[in-house]
């Protein structure tokens, strides 16, 4: 059996993905180049480099590995009538992204987003921020909108992906890491 460590090196940081090969039906031999095309839309979109991005949860393996017990090992799902369906989760590794929603998280906060901040400083404390924060937050959204909405456009329309994009920021790949053992650490020992 794998150790947690070695499940997050083999299966999460790895070019094979289960989006690409089995919804978007590429070949397996080509996966590595529609892997590429996905990394170069989002990081000239966003502005990033090439390599801090990541294609994360059930769109890269097929299956969910969220520390909610309600959701591990959820198949992806394509069929509304059988629940909610699937998003494609996406990882963006940048230090100066995460510290300019950080600060814009700060500068927009007001009362009426109080039940939002209780999960945040969560997320920041761990080194991260979803993006589903961002939308809820009006000085936030505005500004993640500008940058998200393009990428999103041209993933739909130069991929063909099919499915919601969504996004995380991590502070360092270090937090990714972190984030993921620690999760895949829970989920081995049964502590969900």
């Amino acid at each position: 059996m794998l150790s947690a460590k070695e499940f997050y090196l083999k299966h999460i940081l790895r070019s094979d993905n289960w989006y690409f090969e089995t919804v978007l039906g590429v070949n397996g031999s080509d996966i590595i180049h529609i892997s590429d095309d996905f990394k170069t839309i989002v990081s000239n979109e966003l502005g990033i480099s090439f390599n801090n991005i990541a294609m994360v949860g059930s769109g890269k393996l097929g299956y969910s590995l969220s520390p909610n017990p309600k959701k591990l090992f959820l198949e992806f799902n394509d069929n509304e009538k059988i629940r909610k369906i699937s998003d494609v989760d996406i990882a963006i590794v940048s230090s100066q992204l995460f510290q300019k929603y950080w600060d814009l998280f700060r500068k927009s906060y007001k009362p009426k987003y109080a039940a939002i901040y209780n999960y945040i400083p969560r997320e920041i404390y761990r080194g991260y921020i979803n993006e589903n924060h961002l939308q809820e937050v009006e000085g936030c959204r505005k500004e993640w909108n500008a940058i998200s909405s393009t990428s999103k456009k041209s993933l739909y329309n130069d991929l063909y992906m099919k499915h919601e994009v969504t996004y995380r920021l991590y502070r360092s790949w270090e937090d990714f890491e972190e984030y993921h053992i620690q999760s895949l650490t829970k989920i081995k020992r049964g502590d969900l």
